[in-house]
């Protein structure tokens, strides 16, 4: 799948526009976003603004939908364009950093990939506030791989964490880097600055981990997961 800096990027050279032409049409209709600026974009050194995404809709006519999934035609036909919203407002939307855990290699590595992370996905504005009061810079979303939290958290699924949540004053599902690798796991502390890793699938056995460990880091608490429920 395409990620956002190339889907803006396509949107451009659809339209036969260079960046200067991008951002002189934006111009005239209001919106003052520079030729540097739009480049940085498609060049992945910094995320795109919600201003220019809601401008690509609003003034190059571009399929929202795609837009911020990949999903759809890049502009919409006149069977698509009916159900659509007739107003998009996408400054109601929140673009968090997406990550995908099996190409992630540990704490350090997570951090340089949220620096300059490759895709972002959206949720809304008000859904977001309903489930936590936290900051959404403090929030990443990972596409889980893997089975060991079968039942609970499958293969595939999509998960919000929080990273300031990432010293274990509660046990729960956390977010966790062991030996470079990232994993979602049931952490339970236990006395001596331990703590015990739990897998949801029995197949996994559970282990002990001292807190102190280089080997070992908390990224954050998954506070929301989901997937699809009709898999099995």
């Amino acid at each position: 799948m395409s990620n956002l800096q190339s889907r803006i990027k396509k949107v451009r050279t659809e339209h036969g526009m260079s960046v200067e032409d991008v951002a002189k049409k934006l111009a005239e209709d209001g919106v003052k976003i520079s030729a540097r600026t739009i480049y940085s974009y498609e060049l992945n050194e910094r995320q795109p603004s919600v201003m220019y995404l809601q401008a690509l809709v609003d003034y190059l006519e571009v399929n929202p939908e795609w837009l911020l999934s990949g999903r759809g035609e890049v502009f919409p036909s006149e069977t698509t364009a009916t159900d659509m919203p007739a107003n998009v407002d996408l400054s109601q939307m929140v673009f968090l950093p997406l990550i995908n855990m099996a190409a992630s290699a540990g704490y350090g590595a997570l951090i340089e990939e949220r620096e300059m992370t490759k895709d972002f996905i959206a949720f809304a504005k008000k859904w977001l506030t309903d489930i936590t009061v936290t900051s959404p810079k403090h929030l990443l979303a990972f596409t889980v791989k893997g089975n060991s939290m079968a039942g609970e958290i499958n293969d595939g699924d999509l998960i919000i964490v929080n990273d300031t949540m990432n010293d274990l004053s509660n046990d729960g599902t956390y977010v966790v880097s062991i030996d470079d690798k990232l994993y979602v796991k049931l952490l339970q502390r236990i006395p001596g600055n331990k703590v015990q890793v739990v897998s949801k699938n029995q197949e996994y056995s559970p282990f002990t981990v001292d807190l102190e460990t280089e080997h070992f880091r908390i990224i954050g608490k998954v506070i929301w997961s989901g997937g699809k429920k009709d898999r099995y």
